[in-house]
């Protein structure tokens, strides 16, 4: 939810919550002075009648429109001499809409006492309510239009400079500084200020870093290549049998060292986001063109391959980290594979599944993604291939599973649907699984 309807919402919570509370003071407030004022003008109509009898005169009933009747009273009078009545009418077309306020005075004129009643029609308490009632309903109305209307009209121009600090971070890569907006709003420009501050170092340590990271592979891969010449020179001297396996391992290691090099510069790469993609390739042609590389290999394992391979398969995918996708996953299913043995390839538009029998693992499979994890601790394997694996996986947006069932090892990675017509490629791909199994 947006922080404006957040607002919106709270703002029209409170006036929703304190309505019912300014409803009430409001009734109280008006049906009480309405009732002082009323008889405030009919006690002031029984002191001019009063005044009347007192000059010797019969006062009119009629007094400035209101009904006033005097009456004499037989017995004393009353210890309060004003007393006031209040009643609902419910017949007629009043429908308890209007009450009779009366106001009775007791006055004493020359010996005899008298009673001064006059009375009015006011509003009751029932037409008071609904009244007040209508008027809050069209109040809530116009409150929640206005606040729905203003609040985003006030947004675009309030927040506008938080909506283009958020797209500025969504859009920063750490190849590059960024220059974030400029506000007026204090909380705002000290939020700049510090992402502001906070990206420029970020930016400033991945250079450097980088730097160091290039240097240090650029320094290292010569004097391993000055290693790897002298032990081939070494090697084509006369030199013993036992000379020549220790020359042998030291070369193994040379290059081991070499491919972890390159594989963890990879992996920084891959990280940082440097194989930026724009375009889709055909992913279909560089599985097909890397499988007739590997004929080779296979053919020196005596490996039976089975594909199946759709046509036509365009993923948004760098084609350096499509072809090590692919090299990488079938590199395994051969190295890890035994003697005689099988590997199922199968690519559609949702996903690439690799199969391949093998030893079953030494552990769970889902530590086999972390750097430097091999099932086969004395394999010649780095113990990188599935880290890249995993990661180009990441930075491209597909998933990836490893599992181990049916004695074989299955990779799945799962590819953005692509086609429209979902039924058709779960069908395609049930029907390939059942060719293949």
């Amino acid at each position: 939810m947006k922080l404006v309807d957040k607002l919106s919402l709270w703002f029209i919570g409170i006036v929703v919550l304190l309505t019912p509370v300014t409803a009430c003071i409001c009734y109280y407030n008006l049906e009480k002075k309405i009732d002082e004022a009323e008889i405030t003008h009919l006690t002031e109509m029984n002191d001019m009648a009063a005044a009347s009898l007192a000059a010797g005169q019969w006062p009119d009933r009629q007094t400035e429109g209101l009904v006033t009747v005097v009456s004499p009273l037989t017995g004393s009078l009353p210890e309060q001499r004003l007393n006031i009545t209040k009643t609902d009418l419910h017949n007629g077309n009043s429908m308890g809409m209007l009450s009779l306020l009366t106001v009775n005075s007791y006055v004493s004129v020359g010996n005899v006492n008298y009673r001064i009643s006059s009375s009015n029609y006011v509003p009751s308490g029932r037409q008071i309510r609904a009244a007040i009632m209508d008027s809050i309903v069209w109040k809530l109305l116009l409150i929640i239009l206005c606040v729905c209307v203003t609040a985003r009209l006030v947004s675009q121009k309030i927040l506008s400079s938080l909506r283009q600090t958020i797209k500025t971070i969504q859009h920063f890569n750490v190849k590059e500084k960024v220059q974030f907006p400029v506000s007026r709003t204090r909380e705002f420009k000290e939020l700049n200020s510090f992402l502001q501050k906070m990206t420029d170092k970020t930016v400033d340590e991945y250079a450097a870093v980088k730097e160091f990271s290039e240097n240090a592979s650029h320094e290292l891969q010569t004097p391993l290549a000055v290693l790897r010449n002298k032990l081939e020179l070494l090697s084509e001297t006369n030199i013993e049998e036992g000379q020549a396996e220790l020359i042998g391992d030291m070369h193994n290691a040379i290059e081991k060292l070499s491919r972890i090099n390159r594989s963890l510069v990879l992996l920084t790469k891959l990280e940082n986001n440097e194989y930026s993609v724009t375009e889709k390739i055909r992913f279909c042609k560089i599985t097909k063109d890397i499988l007739a590389a590997y004929e080779d290999r296979i053919g020196m394992k005596h490996l039976t391959v089975t594909t199946d391979i759709d046509g036509s398969i365009d993923l948004k995918i760098h084609p350096a980290l499509a072809d090590m996708l692919v090299n990488n996953l079938l590199g395994n299913a051969i190295r890890h594979n035994v003697e005689n043995g099988k590997i199922e390839l199968i690519l559609t538009h949702r996903r690439l599944v690799v199969r391949n029998t093998g030893l079953p693992p030494e552990m769970p499979t889902e530590e086999l993604f972390q750097r430097f994890k091999k099932s086969n601790q004395s394999s010649e394997s780095v113990g990188l291939g599935l880290a890249i694996v995993k990661q180009i996986c990441e930075v491209c947006g597909f998933s990836i599973s490893y599992n181990y069932k049916n004695q074989l090892h299955v990779i799945q990675i799962e590819f953005v649907p692509v086609l429209q017509n979902e039924a058709a490629i779960t069908a395609h791909d049930n029907v390939a699984a059942a060719v293949l199994a």
